[in-house]
């Protein structure tokens, strides 16, 4: 299609970037029922899902293939999607419940695809890491902690949305206030 005097016509800006591949995607579905020799997922019709009456009959039958979930690989390789750094100068006494709350939104999404996981949370002297094999936990992570505890969170993502890392700085402390040099 051209338009004036042998220019040509493009839609180059309609075009899509290629979209996010995970590399850890299964490229090839298995024949058949399978199932992650670590959590018990079990892949059928193309999705992963968890359901422990199912996986202990699967894990019974000699004809299910038994492999690593793309989550469990991940782990396996240490291959986060998602950093979630907290820095809060009250971290300290607010750690186990920050751990419960980041184990309550595992959970919740785990609900909904076994494949987005906490790989680990570890501490970075005064602050708490948090690894996630998807970039969309981690952004819920961030947001929960600014739900519950306030602050603020800053989200940077890597070339073409692969990673993500979020920065949760917890709200500070406020002063007590200063009685004025007045007298009444």
């Amino acid at each position: 299609m051209s338009t004036r005097k042998g220019k040509r016509y493009t839609t180059s800006y309609k075009e899509k970037q290629h979209p996010k591949q995970d590399p850890y995607a299964m490229l090839k579905a298995p024949k058949g029922p399978a199932m992650c020799r670590k959590c018990k997922a079990i892949y059928a019709n193309k999705r992963w899902y968890i359901d422990s009456e199912e996986a202990r009959k699967l894990a019974a039958a000699s004809s299910t293939q038994k492999l690593l979930c793309p989550a469990c690989q991940k782990i396996k390789d240490d291959y986060p999607e998602g950093i979630v750094m907290l820095k809060w100068s009250d971290l300290r006494e607010h750690e186990d419940e920050i751990r419960g709350l980041i184990a309550n939104v595992e959970a919740r999404a785990v609900s909904v695809n076994p494949l987005d996981r906490v790989m680990k949370v570890a501490r970075r002297k005064k602050d708490l890491e948090v690894q996630t094999t998807n970039d969309r936990l981690a952004q819920r992570l961030g947001r929960a902690l600014v739900r519950a505890y306030k602050g603020k969170a800053e989200y940077k993502w890597a070339h073409r949305d692969m990673m993500v890392r979020v920065t949760w700085q917890g709200p500070e402390p406020k002063e007590k206030a200063k009685p004025s040099g007045r007298k009444r």
